[in-house]
């Protein structure tokens, strides 16, 4: 991957090449997108956000062109372009002029936050359309169980996920994003700053003000059932999912402990998240007032 970097960084036809390449990449093979993304982030990051659009411009027009002739269409390279490329260029600069993860990660959600708003408010048609679409994929599942009652109870599991569709998307398109920018941050610093993107996630704090208004609407979501609150929850629990991981990180490398149960949380994260991404997130969220890392470094 530093290999990669390098490549990236020789010029800008070669960033171009990569950017283009990985996004008609990520149709086959979908987490390739943030590499994609990694691109576009590091180059922002390092060179400027000019430099960073530019990319964006030579690199959208190569995948469009390429989209076309292998997909009979540039409009699914230009979702790329819109969902991914341009708020993750969008976070790099805020990144590189405040040196702020915590500002970056949370523009991030407030850009998520109000495409829930946009889709669920200004445009239900679409949100509507889609929930209809992946009903019809997901009908011949339901129709496949063996009992009446089975049946029933998968088909009103569907209903209950899909109204929560537009929540869902846009938590995907978010870590999408997230992943991209730190993947890029992380090029950069072991390009030109060894260690700094450690730094940087082990001391992450998202402050109380952010906090306050998270809990509000976890409360909002827990004792109205509103679906809007309870879709924006899910944005904000990935988001503490991510300052959670970096308390965990910082406690690891003051304590100096063995990075085998680090790997484990991981893998843990991988195969049971529904065991451990809610109470990792509620760690996160619990840090804002507790300060894990300040009080073990106090008694250490």
């Amino acid at each position: 991957m530093i290999a990669l970097a390098r490549f990236i960084m020789a010029g800008p036809s070669q960033a171009a090449v990569v950017a283009a390449a990985t996004a008609l990449l990520a149709f086959i093979l979908p987490p390739i997108a943030w590499v994609s993304g990694g691109v576009i982030a590091l180059v922002a990051l390092h060179l400027g956000p000019v430099r960073g659009m530019q990319l964006i411009a030579y690199a959208g027009v190569a995948a469009m062109l390429l989209g076309w002739l292998a997909l009979g269409t540039p409009m699914l390279v230009m979702g790329v372009i819109l969902l991914l490329w341009l708020p993750v260029w969008l976070a790099a600069a805020i990144l590189r002029n405040t040196v702020s993860l915590s500002i970056a990660l949370q523009a991030i959600t407030g850009f998520s936050v109000a495409l829930v708003l946009l889709l669920h408010l200004g445009f239900p048609d679409v949100q509507t359309q889609l929930q209809a679409e992946f009903a019809s994929i997901l009908q011949p599942v339901i129709e496949q169980q063996p009992e009446t009652a089975q049946q029933l109870e998968l088909q009103l599991a569907v209903e209950s996920v899909l109204v929560l569709l537009p929540g869902i998307l846009a938590t995907g398109m978010m870590m999408g994003i997230i992943l991209s920018l730190l993947l890029g941050r992380w090029w950069q610093s072991a390009l030109y700053n060894p260690g700094g993107l450690g730094k940087e996630f082990n001391g992450l704090r998202l402050g109380r003000s952010l906090n306050l208004v998270s809990s509000a609407f976890l409360l909002m979501a827990l004792f109205s059932a509103s679906e809007l609150a309870t879709m924006i929850v899910l944005l904000v629990l990935s988001l503490y999912l991510l300052q959670g991981m970096a308390v965990v990180h910082g406690i690891f490398e003051s304590r100096k402990l063995a990075k085998g149960w680090l790997i484990s949380l991981y893998v843990m994260i991988l195969f049971i998240p529904h065991l451990v991404v809610l109470p990792l997130a509620v760690f996160g969220l619990s840090d804002a007032w507790v300060d894990f890392r300040q009080r073990l470094a106090r008694t250490h």
